[in-house]
């Protein structure tokens, strides 16, 4: 019988479970003050993301835009995406259930864009191409693909609420994509 390599995993003891130690660093509690919670959203920068802009109409007819990069996938039938906004956002009461919204995956070369769009003014869409989507909604030109979705569904999650979209139409343009990780855009290296 041939020799396993696998090593059994040991039992931890859930009072020796505090002292945990992984390649020498500590566990931290994120609920336990503002240090833990900067290295919680420390650990979460280790996560690698896309990054995309959603755009959408106020009531108006405004032009909305902010740089998003908890987008994620949620379900292919039928097709539905995710993704959270801050409860601080002044786009916050937009995308309500019902209303139409794109999500514009940037591509390697819209890191200025991204910036832009992540800040908050009156102007943010000044010297940008857009070409106009389902229900007029704005998509940004020069983007790796398209998602133009319609609000299914909102739910609170903490100081952010996740809103649900059911994708109805997609464009692949298959270019390189804008990518963050460790607080910084980054790109893809063949």
């Amino acid at each position: 019988m041939a020799q396993s390599n696998e090593v059994e995993p040991e039992e931890l003891d859930p009072a020796a479970d505090a002292g945990l130690k992984m390649d020498g660093h500590s566990g931290i509690n994120p609920a336990e003050g503002e240090k833990a919670q900067e290295a919680f959203r420390s650990v979460l920068g280790q996560f690698a993301t896309g990054v995309t802009v959603m755009t959408t109409l106020t009531s108006d007819g405004e032009k909305v835009g902010l740089t998003v990069n908890s987008f994620n996938s949620l379900s292919l039938d039928p097709p539905l995406i995710l993704w959270s906004i801050a409860n601080l956002t002044p786009s916050f009461e937009c995308f309500q259930v019902g209303e139409a919204f794109a999500v514009n995956v940037l591509s390697s070369n819209q890191e200025d864009l991204a910036l832009q769009l992540a800040q908050t003014s009156q102007n943010k869409f000044q010297g940008i191409r857009l070409v106009t989507g389902l229900d007029n909604v704005p998509l940004i030109d020069g983007c790796v693909a398209y998602l133009e979705c319609n609000v299914d569904a909102r739910h609170p999650g903490g100081d952010h609420d996740i809103i649900v979209g059911h994708v109805t139409r997609v464009f692949n343009l298959s270019r390189a994509p804008l990518l963050f990780h460790g607080g910084e855009f980054r790109t893809i290296s063949d």
